[in-house]
């Protein structure tokens, strides 16, 4: 990850460079033609021919002629003028070097962001990958070295193989749809609310009842127009988690409203709550809130929050979170109409 990282910021950095010097190529370009038009103008203002006649005159004492006096001070206002155009391109040429550099850190700001984030997910998603694996095999090694298997031990590896598979199916999949959704374009239209949420609300009936679980909703005749799978898939991503995190003889409370151009969905829980320091982090990729929570929960791949909030933005939803550690918590999805 280091020398991935190492190598995105030395990629980035010679960007920066030629960056600044194309900007500074053309500040100074910029520059030279504008005062080479400023030079050509005033020197054509001094070559101008003065009339033949002209009586003399005298000044200290001393006789001068009225051409000679014009063309020493023509040929001094060109040394001037020449001497603050060089002083005014040295400063310009300063002042490009680090507007060129802003401006080349400004432009590459949006391509290393999502430069480190791709290096960070691989680096992440190779961690999740490598962790069932590296299990799978120990537990097989240990079970080569034994001379008898007996049939007992066999089917508890093979019980222990099938559920790390299912960890590997679940990660897989859950980083296909991660990848897939970025991908796709939303997809606007006119819909129900209670339709949405109903079918997201079924699909977890069946685990809610194992768990002797309730998911509570009252249906309300309101109408959105937005993209309803992004919705649904938020929603279902929510449940989940409120599902998973939650006690026996539960209850998860679905609820909508609507507040000026807005209509509100919040997925609330009675389940073991999130701290206020791991609040801000829940949306990030891979992120645990502590290993006792991934030990006892250990199904979830650590990717459905940063999914959710990845959907979101891309829908100009809000989604927010309030959670009291051993309470609950109550997530907020906000979609404008």
């Amino acid at each position: 990850m280091r020398k991935l990282h190492s190598r995105l910021s030395n990629i980035l950095q010679n960007d920066r460079y030629r960056l600044t010097a194309t900007y500074l190529v053309i500040i100074m370009g910029l520059t030279l033609v504008f005062s080479s038009v400023i030079y050509a103008v005033s020197s054509s203002q001094f070559d101008k021919q003065l009339p033949a006649a002209v009586d003399p005159f005298v000044m200290n004492n001393r006789y001068y002629d009225v051409h000679n006096l014009l063309e020493e001070r023509a040929n001094e206002a060109r040394i001037e003028l020449v001497i603050w155009l060089v002083l005014l391109n040295i400063v310009t040429g300063i002042a490009g070097i680090f507007f060129s550099y802003f401006l080349a850190r400004k432009t590459l700001e949006p391509i290393e962001r999502a430069m480190q984030a791709q290096a960070q997910f691989v680096s992440d998603a190779s961690h999740e990958l490598r962790t069932p694996l590296t299990a799978l095999q120990l537990s097989n090694e240990v079970a080569l070295r034994k001379k008898k298997l007996q049939l007992p031990e066999a089917k508890e590896l093979l019980a222990y193989n099938v559920s790390e598979t299912v960890k590997l199916r679940t990660l897989t999949d859950a980083l296909l749809g991660f990848t897939k959704q970025q991908d796709e374009s939303p997809l606007v239209r006119e819909a129900d609310v209670s339709t949405v949420l109903s079918s997201a609300i079924a699909s977890f009936a069946p685990v809610a009842k194992a768990k002797h679980m309730t998911i509570e909703y009252v249906p309300l005749p309101l109408k959105f127009t937005t993209n309803t799978q992004a919705v649904e898939q938020i929603v279902r991503i929510l449940l989940d988690n409120a599902v998973k995190y939650s006690s026996e003889h539960s209850a998860v409370i679905i609820s909508v409203s609507k507040k000026r151009q807005q209509v509100v969905i919040t997925v609330e829980d009675r389940g073991i709550g999130i701290a206020k320091q791991h609040q801000e982090k829940i949306f990030d990729r891979f992120y645990r809130v502590d290993s006792s929570r991934s030990s006892q929960y250990s199904n979830g791949s650590g990717l459905g929050l940063a999914i959710a909030k990845s959907l979101a933005e891309k829908n100009g939803f809000g989604l927010s979170v309030s959670s009291e550690e051993g309470k609950g918590s109550k997530f907020t999805i906000q979609i404008p109409q």
